[in-house]
């Protein structure tokens, strides 16, 4: 039988670096080297091998007690030692063995302990005591490898210019969100390598989140989880292929490891053979620590389940699973989707929670939205007025904006919405569909105001059964 590689927890590796916070830049900066050093090495480790905190380092050899002495001994009363001896601030007649094991044991005392997972919780809750104090809690996924904040936020548009518009002249007003968004709590923050400039082929997305997680100046950026997504390009058809994938995200994020590494799309509509190689491939990925948790995204019921008892058969769990979830896409709660997840233990990330904007109530069919969105989205638009007279009359009695009604009612359905942000206004209205939920019955209602449209947002081309 295949030996299972032990793990410490993304959780308990978070609290780690979150007890470690009052630590000066400088301490961490001189650590920094060192630490990288013993995580590579972790990472090729046999399976038998415990892997170490991100945190720790390889100890350097310590003077023998004989030679502390000696040295201790040799030095004036001014206390000057010879480097490599410890430092010993009183007079050499007063230094014996016995006192220096009782100095050796008050430093080892001293030392932080690796928390324990009741510690790595307190610690969590108090980095996201704000969104505590809202009734908003931490949701754990695979397996408790990570904790994803209720909201995530979607980086598109962060570096797209086909759809989106992108120029780096937004760089600075992106770096202003990202950073807010950390601030208020916010841990999830979702990407690709195919989110980019251009032929979107450069990742320009991954390149910009991983400089503004080195720049954040927040505390709470140690709890930051960035999910990123490996796109199956024609020429990944071996599981190497998605390995290094996983290396070359790593890089443009400037980390060693990512916290969810997801499959972008299946090919099981088109090229089942390539299917087998990408599963394999974000399992070796998750093997060798690129990745500390596995997701997908445009998987159906009929495809989650085939995958799932893959993962399942090599001993790694599945954390979530991201579909194009909205007022107007409901098709997961109707195909089996969302029964699917909850029976297998798969979260469910609701992406575009705003329908790419058509539910902010800014398009019409008079003002629809500009390029290959107003093109896709002609049919919805007519019969759209209704369900947005529906989100305004609840937003009215509640003070809440269309955006918020829209969020929450994702947040209602049990899903982490991911909406896509590129101002700070943006982000503010976004953050207000916290700390509060929809009744049922309001949700009853947006729920029939939807079936009403009669019309479904296009789904993804690569969305499977």
């Amino acid at each position: 039988a295949p030996r299972r590689r032990t793990r410490m927890t993304a959780t308990s590796l978070t609290a780690a670096r979150i007890i470690a916070l009052p630590a000066t830049a400088a301490r961490r900066g001189d650590r920094s080297s060192r630490d990288r050093s013993s995580r590579a090495s972790a990472s090729r480790s046999d399976d038998d091998e415990v892997r170490s905190s991100p945190s720790s380092s390889t100890p350097s050899s310590a003077p023998s007690r004989r030679a502390a002495l000696l040295s201790a001994a040799s030095a004036s009363a001014s206390a000057v030692v010879l480097p490599g001896a410890p430092t010993l601030a009183i007079p050499s007649y007063n230094v014996t063995l016995a006192k220096l094991d009782k100095e050796a044991r008050d430093r080892h005392a001293a030392q932080p302990l690796a928390p324990t997972q009741e510690q790595a919780k307190a610690a969590t809750k108090r980095i996201y005591k704000g969104l505590a104090a809202q009734g908003e809690e931490l949701t754990a996924v695979g397996a408790g490898a990570l904790s994803l904040s209720p909201m995530g936020i979607g980086t598109w548009s962060w570096g797209n210019q086909f759809v989106w518009g992108y120029d780096e002249s937004m760089d600075p007003v992106l770096q202003s969100v990202f950073n807010a968004a950390v601030d208020a709590g916010v841990n999830l923050f979702d990407t690709a390598d195919s989110y980019g400039t251009g032929n979107g082929l450069d990742g320009r997305s991954e390149v910009l989140i991983g400089t503004f997680l080195r720049q954040c100046p927040s505390t709470k950026v140690d709890g930051v989880c960035v999910a990123t997504k490996f796109a199956a390009y024609p020429w990944r058809i071996t599981r190497e292929s998605v390995v290094r994938a996983a290396r070359d995200s790593c890089e443009r994020l400037g980390k060693e490891s990512v916290e969810l590494g997801q499959l972008h799309w299946s090919t099981g509509n088109y090229q089942p053979l390539q299917e087998r190689a990408l599963w394999g491939g974000i399992a070796d990925a998750y093997d060798l620590g690129l990745i500390k948790a596995i997701g997908l995204s445009n998987y159906g019921p009929k495809q989650l389940r085939k995958i799932h008892a893959y993962m399942s058969g090599r001993g790694v769990p599945i954390a979530t699973l991201q579909v194009q979830y909205h007022l107007l896409s409901r098709f997961p709660e109707l195909n089996g989707t969302r029964e699917t997840c909850d029976e297998l233990g798969i979260r469910t990330i609701a992406y575009s929670p705003l329908a790419l904007g058509l539910l902010t109530g800014k398009y019409s069919t008079e003002n629809p939205p500009p390029g290959l969105r107003g093109f896709a989205y002609k049919d919805v638009l007519p019969p759209l007025p209704g369900l947005l007279d529906c989100m305004r009359a609840i937003g009215r009695e509640r003070g809440k904006t269309l955006p918020q009604i829209a969020i929450n009612w994702c947040l209602c359905k049990d899903t982490t919405p991911i909406p896509g942000v590129k101002t700070m206004r943006q982000l503010e209205d976004n953050l207000g569909a916290l700390g509060w939920r929809l009744s049922e019955g309001e949700v009853a209602e947006l729920d029939a105001a939807a079936e009403k449209v009669g019309r479904s947002t296009s789904q993804n081309i690569f969305q499977t059964a």
